[in-house]
C-alpha cells in the first residue's frame, strides 16, 4: 500500500490593480480599478486551465475580496464554456491575518485548509504573495518563474506551486514552482 501524497496545487495570487487611496480612505477599502476587474476576470480564465480551486484563503480588503470574486465570474464563464464539471463552488475563508502577512503568516494558513482539498489559492498582497512563492519554491521549480517572482510580482499575478506533502505539513522548500502568470485583459502572458 502506498502512503504517497498525490500532487496538490497551491496557487498565490496577488490582488489586481486597485484604485489610488483617497483622502481620508482606510487602504482595506481600496477598490479595484476598472483595469483590475478585468485582469482578474482574465486571471480566472487562465485558472480554469491551471486547476479549479477547493479552497480559497482571502485577505478582508476590499481589493482583494474584488479580486477573487472577478477571478471567480472568469473560472464560472470559463468552466461553463468547456462544459465541463458543475459550476465551481469553492469554500472561501476571509483570513484577517493575510491582510498584512508575512511568509509565516501564508504558510500557516494553508496549513489549515482540509487534507482532502488538492487545489488551495491564497488571494493576499505584496510582499508577501513573491516572498511565500519564493519561500516555497524548492527542488524542480522553474528557474525562469522563480526569476520573474524575484524581479516583481505584479498586480494580478498568478503563482503555481505543485506540493507533494500534507497541507498540515507544509513548510519551506515544500513547493515547486510550475508556473507564474500574469493575466491582462489586453493579452496577458504566463512565464514557466
Amino acid at each position: 500500500m502506498s502512503t504517497t501524497t498525490p500532487t496538490r496545487r497551491l496557487i498565490l495570487i496577488r490582488h489586481a490593480k486597485a484604485e489610488q487611496p483617497t483622502p481620508g480612505q482606510a487602504d482595506t477599502d481600496r477598490p479595484l480599478a476598472a483595469r483590475g476587474l478585468l485582469d482578474a476576470e482574465v486571471g480566472g480564465h487562465e485558472l480554469a486551465r491551471i486547476a479549479v480551486p477547493d479552497v480559497v484563503f482571502c485577505s478582508p480588503a476590499r481589493r482583494t475580496r474584488q479580486t477573487w470574486r472577478s477571478v471567480l465570474d472568469g473560472l464560472t464563464t470559463e468552466v461553463k464554456s468547456q462544459e465541463g464539471p458543475a459550476e465551481p463552488h469553492p469554500e472561501v475563508h476571509y483570513v484577517p491575518a493575510l491582510y498584512e502577512a508575512g511568509t509565516f503568516d501564508v504558510i500557516e494558513t494553508v496549513r489549515q485548509a482540509a487534507p482532502s482539498a488538492s487545489v488551495v489559492v491564497v488571494v493576499g498582497h505584496e510582499p508577501a504573495m513573491s516572498e511565500t512563492t519564493v519561500a516555497l519554491a524548492g527542488a524542480g521549480s522553474d528557474p525562469d518563474a522563480v526569476q520573474h517572482v524575484k524581479n516583481g510580482y505584479p498586480t494580478g499575478g498568478i503563482a503555481v506551486l505543485a506540493v507533494e506533502r500534507e497541507w498540515a505539513d507544509l513548510a519551506p522548500g515544500d513547493g515547486r514552482l510550475e508556473q507564474f502568470v500574469v493575466p491582462r485583459a489586453e493579452g496577458g502572458g504566463s512565464i514557466g
